[in-house]
């Protein structure tokens, strides 16, 4: 059976730096739990990454509308009897208890950003070749700990960023659900819409078609054309129908 690709296309800057941030999320769940100095590195690399991303000032405010948003729907849902109400609930509940924990929290990954450890060092991982043990011994010093010590060294640091991240997983899984899958026909590999204030486009397609989605547009038209990979010109425009399988969100 061909495996199902999900290309997800965000319409909007702030759905774009929501799957940024989501992205980078992914990332260090897995270095975290991985050994070896160069996937340690690459957790920082991309710890760093993330506060530099989380530093924006416009991330928290928009989080709490969405969050706000999410708990208007759900009242509004709950007004429906075919709804199941203790899911729904639940759903609610989440959705008010990010709300407060956001409010009351201060800026997003500031206690990361003044780790006594971690603050040198995000300092140098910002320069090309920075992070050479000559320029932070503690780093060779650090790497050199017990796998143990360093997993809950990680696991400490992430933990600063849970409520970041479970709000942003439950915004995003709750924007996901609202568009539903069509098949669509992309003739001669290209397919146009209106946007009708949409936030995310969700792609599903499989290796079978041999091509693969690019989107331009924004909130009001997009428009997908499956490019083909080219040793020549790196990628090149599909000439034939594609079958694909679209959601709106």
């Amino acid at each position: 059976m061909t495996a199902e690709i999900v290309y997800e296309h965000p319409l909007n800057n702030k759905i774009r730096t929501y799957l940024r941030i989501e992205h980078l999320f992914t990332q260090l769940s897995a270095l975290g739990q991985q050994g070896g100095e160069a996937q340690q590195l690459s957790f920082f690399t991309t710890l760093f990454a993330l506060i530099d991303v989380l530093d924006r000032s416009d991330i928290k405010p928009d989080l709490l509308k969405d969050l706000e948003r999410c708990e208007s729907q759900l009242v509004l849902w709950s007004r429906h009897p075919s709804v199941s109400d203790q899911k729904l609930q639940a759903l609610l509940q989440q959705a008010l208890r990010f709300q407060t924990e956001l409010l009351r929290a201060g800026k997003l990954a500031q206690a990361l950003k003044e780790d006594k450890f971690l603050a040198p060092l995000r300092q140098r991982f910002a320069l090309p070749g920075g992070c050479c043990y000559f320029d932070v011994p503690q780093l060779q010093y650090w790497l050199s700990l017990p796998d143990a010590e360093q997993r809950q060294q990680f696991s400490d640091w992430l933990s600063q960023l849970a409520l970041t991240e479970q709000a942003l997983a439950f915004v995003l899984n709750f924007i996901r659900q609202r568009g539903e899958f069509t098949q669509i026909e992309a003739e001669n590999g290209f397919f146009q819409q209106n946007a009708e204030q949409f936030e995310l486009l969700r792609i599903k397609y499989t290796h079978a078609c041999c091509s693969f989605p690019t989107v331009s547009g924004n909130r009001y038209r997009y428009a997908i054309r499956f490019m083909q990979l080219s040793e020549q010109d790196g990628r090149s425009a599909c000439a034939e129908s594609v079958q694909f399988q679209l959601a709106c969100c």
